[in-house]
């Protein structure tokens, strides 16, 4: 009988791998705090680059793998080398890879150990923007979904068109697990415009994220700050366009910051950018969490016109969506969701409308389809 119920109080182990450092990987810390409020065991395995203190009080067991390289082909095969031997090494019960870049290892080793496995896609991998343009490399990533996504005990991803492609595509049928923020217990409000209204952007600052363009339309808004948080590929060229254009105390460059702290820098703007290239069916059918950060932190967008963004943003009337990413088109939307006072009152109820209904707290209830693996 004693031991009866020691085995009964053994928690169920979660294995969850990810190829980012963790320190803004908002998604993967609510996956953690889910899954450990639900009574598991979570072990995260991560990258140590580019570095970072991550805060005390988050949840789960982290672990950051140090590399020798950072990018290409042979930094993806020794953090799939790594986290494969720390699976076959370690006990757990389900594997959760983060994205296609991790999925690998995380198969085999479930696979091995007889374990399910599960895959969280927070893009269409092999429409990545990155590779549009690399069709070896391409065709490798899209070898890897046809063979692996048919054989995952279950899926997640982030848009209803990603959902849509992985079924036509690949014929497997993933849960719609959008990039929501929890319920916070206070919205900002909209601010009033003071002398320099600030625009506003966090997220990667990768190829294709409209960067170089909003920069650009800063010229034709004298008086405006950009203040952008967050670092990537694109970071020096965002710079170096700065300097050029002579806009230095106009653009802010607020690095990589925890998303803790993301909330006090949001404070100060007024409206938030979300604007994507058309470059590739992952961006096409994307719905990034700035969409549905934004109007918890009092702020309107302006995005891309593209299906599953204009979808929300008609639907919830939470900004202004573009056609266009010419200079002028943004800035004199920059200017009208700034300076447009009847416009910013209409956004001032409609955005707690979408936080209410668009949140952590109701959108997790899908993944109670991992959970019945589990018992």
């Amino acid at each position: 009988m004693k031991f009866m119920k020691q085995a009964s109080s053994i928690r169920k182990r979660l294995v969850i791998t990810v190829s980012n450092n963790l320190v803004t990987d908002n998604r993967v810390a609510k996956l953690v705090h889910y899954f450990d409020s639900e009574g598991m065991e979570v072990f995260v395995l991560g990258r140590n680059w580019p570095g970072g203190a991550l805060p005390a009080n988050r949840k789960g067991q982290l672990r950051r793998f140090k590399l020798w390289v950072n990018k290409g082909p042979l930094f993806y095969a020794l953090l799939n080398l790594r986290m494969f031997f720390w699976l076959l090494g370690h006990r757990f019960d389900l594997v959760l890879a983060v994205d296609m870049d991790t999925l690998p290892a995380a198969w085999l080793g479930a696979r091995l150990k007889r374990r399910p496995v599960f895959m969280d896609s927070h893009e269409f991998f092999s429409e990545s923007p990155e590779l549009q343009h690399r069709p070896g490399v391409k065709r490798i990533w899209r070898n890897l979904e046809k063979f692996l996504l048919p054989r995952l005990n279950g899926g997640f991803t982030v848009s209803p068109g990603i959902v849509d492609l992985y079924q036509r595509l690949f014929g497997v049928d993933f849960d719609l697990l959008r990039n929501v923020p929890r319920r916070p217990a206070d919205l900002l409000p909209l601010r009033e415009l003071g002398a320099h209204p600030v625009v506003y952007y966090q997220g990667a600052l990768n190829v294709g994220r409209g960067l170089k363009e909003a920069i650009r339309a800063m010229t034709l808004l004298p008086g405006y700050k950009l203040h952008i948080a967050g670092s990537g590929d694109e970071e020096d060229v965002l710079r170096e366009l700065v300097k050029e254009l002579k806009l230095e105390e106009h653009v802010v460059f607020l690095g990589r910051l925890p998303f803790e702290e993301l909330r006090a820098e949001a404070a100060k703007a007024h409206v938030g950018l979300c604007l994507l290239e058309s470059m590739g069916l992952n961006y096409y059918h994307s719905l990034p969490n700035r969409l549905f950060d934004y109007p918890a932190l009092g702020l309107p967008i302006i995005a891309t016109n593209f299906p599953d963004m204009g979808r929300l943003v008609q639907e919830y009337n939470t900004g202004l969506l573009l056609d266009s990413m010419e200079a002028e088109v943004i800035a004199a939307a920059i200017r009208r969701a700034c300076e447009d006072r009847v416009l910013r009152l209409q956004w001032g109820k409609a955005l707690p409308r979408i936080v209410a209904e668009l949140n952590w707290e109701k959108e997790a209830k899908v993944l109670t389809k991992l959970l019945n693996y589990s018992k």
